[in-house]
């Protein structure tokens, strides 16, 4: 044998042709290219048309009740969004709220079938998910169902009532502005004439 001394290699440089391999999990090197995909996309800015269509494709496969519920949905799927702009974005998708069989409220893609007449379509929301009003001054107060009031309240804007000053909604409480408490007084009546038809 020749008095050359034996060369020693570490694993991270072992020749192939020693047969030795680095470990890899299951599947090899598309482990490491999945990851890096995902961790990509989920830093990956939409654009508001890419946005909505995602909005659209998770209201079709899932139930989701509330904005926040919709807020969580999309951040799992990559994109970071906030509440105020969901809030814009259901209101330009036009999403509607009906109820589930079970009586839960979700958010539907709109419908052809739904009430074209701005008092029926008001109606309609107002007796699911309306539960009292109020008159406070100038305002008419409206208690809805969780997470509902912003879409009862769209309803009333759709309306174009010349008293309504406009409304602002919280998640399950609305109210209507109007331009004196006179006015206010009528306009609890109206919608509590159109909850109760």
């Amino acid at each position: 044998m020749s008095g050359a001394p034996p060369v020693l290699y570490s694993m991270h440089d072992m020749p192939a042709s020693t047969g030795a391999r680095r470990s890899q999990p299951a599947g090899g090197g598309q482990v490491a290219t999945m990851t890096t995909s995902v961790a990509g996309f989920k830093h990956k800015a939409m654009s508001k048309a890419e946005r909505h269509r995602l909005i659209q494709a998770v209201i079709m496969q899932r139930e989701v009740a509330t904005q926040r519920e919709l807020v969580h949905a999309l951040d799992a799927l990559g994109c970071e969004v906030t509440q105020a702009t969901v809030s814009r974005d259901i209101r330009e998708l036009d999403l509607q709220k009906v109820r589930t069989h079970l009586g839960r409220a979700k958010y539907v893609l709109s419908s052809r079938e739904r009430p074209k007449d701005p008092e029926q379509a008001a109606g309609h929301v107002l007796r699911d998910f309306a539960r009292s009003t109020a008159v406070a001054q100038n305002l008419v107060v409206v208690r809805c169902e969780i997470g509902t009031a912003s879409t009862v309240a769209r309803q009333i804007d759709n309306l174009n009532h010349t008293d309504v000053v406009g409304t602002l909604a919280g998640d399950d409480t609305f109210v209507v502005i109007l331009k004196d408490s006179g006015r206010a007084a009528e306009m609890q009546r109206y919608v509590d004439r159109l909850r109760e038809a």
